[in-house]
């Protein structure tokens, strides 16, 4: 018997240096979740790899979890069911890749799927940012490719969405250490100099201008930051340098993906990609490199 319903979930990188909290990218590593009928009432989850539990995290407290019973909720789902979710996960946890953003998606959009309500994605899109807290990794993780979302209400999101540009490609670094977002937003200042917002206004400009007119070569002023890398930077041991070495290796861009530990190179070649994935690695800041591929299809459901 195949599952009830089952969902491919795409990691995503965030911020893309300076979009803070509006611009994201959905990467090829994924999340699935599988939801079966149960042999008991209420949830089980049984989770692998990247995505599961950690040990002394209680079931309740699970974000997967909690956005599976959110979507039940909107969908007018059945109250008193049997459910087991399944979650395999490549998708490395506190580490900048947006691991909670993906069970989040996986969890509203498989609840959503079993309701006697059509939800619609824009819904589901300000039902997960409200989980999450910010709209811009749910946002990727849900419609693929490059995004933009501001969140103006609880229940009002502007989204857009940019196709891909063919010849960009993605390479991460991907840190040992672990990193919490929550951690990261404490590092950041109260209040930036007025010259500095003017500067990082312009900066995003530049950088959805570079999305949508596939524009590589303005990649590297677009993605200068002054809002948040600053700040976290010198938090996380090697990342600095890593920036540094993917430009000296002919990256288009670099930044922290997301609140970091995890550093994104955006390539425009196969050899500066190669390049700065072989600098990466010999770099001996702990962790791995790894060219990846940008997503465009985003959160895949499949329901019987």
């Amino acid at each position: 018997m195949p599952p009830i319903a089952s969902v491919d979930v795409p990691a995503s990188t965030a911020n893309l240096g300076s979009g803070f909290d509006s611009f994201a990218a959905a990467l090829s590593l994924k999340l699935r979740a599988e939801l079966w009928h149960g042999d008991e009432a209420g949830i089980v989850l049984n989770a692998r790899g990247e995505g599961a539990p950690r040990p002394d995290e209680p079931a309740d407290e699970n974000l997967l979890i909690r956005a599976f019973r959110e979507g039940l909720r909107v969908s007018a789902a059945p109250g008193a069911a049997s459910w087991r979710l399944e979650v395999s996960s490549m998708i490395p946890a506190a580490r900048g890749l947006g691991s909670s953003a993906a069970a989040i998606v996986a969890g509203v959009v498989l609840g959503a799927a079993v309701g006697r309500r059509t939800v619609e994605a824009d819904e589901l899109l300000a039902l997960a940012a409200r989980l999450e807290g910010h709209p811009d990794n749910v946002a990727a993780a849900l419609y693929g490719g490059f995004t933009i979302a501001l969140a103006e209400t609880d229940e009002r999101i502007v989204l857009r969405r940019f196709r891909v540009p063919e010849a960009w490609i993605p390479v991460a670094f991907i840190a040992q250490r672990e990193s919490r977002t929550h951690e990261m937003r404490e590092a950041l200042p109260a209040a930036i100099s007025h010259a500095a917002a003017a500067r990082q206004a312009g900066r995003s400009a530049l950088l959805a201008t570079a999305i949508m007119t596939s524009d590589a070569s303005l990649l590297r002023a677009a993605m200068t930051d002054e809002l948040h890398q600053p700040f976290r930077l010198p938090l996380l041991a090697g990342s600095r340098h890593l920036i540094e070495l993917a430009y000296d290796r002919g990256a288009a861009g670099a930044c922290l993906s997301g609140a970091g530990p995890t550093v994104l190179a955006i390539c425009d070649s196969a050899p500066s990609a190669h390049a700065v994935e072989k600098a990466w690695n010999a770099s001996g800041v702990p962790g791995m490199a790894t060219r990846l591929r940008f997503d465009t299809a985003g959160a895949r459901l499949i329901a019987d």
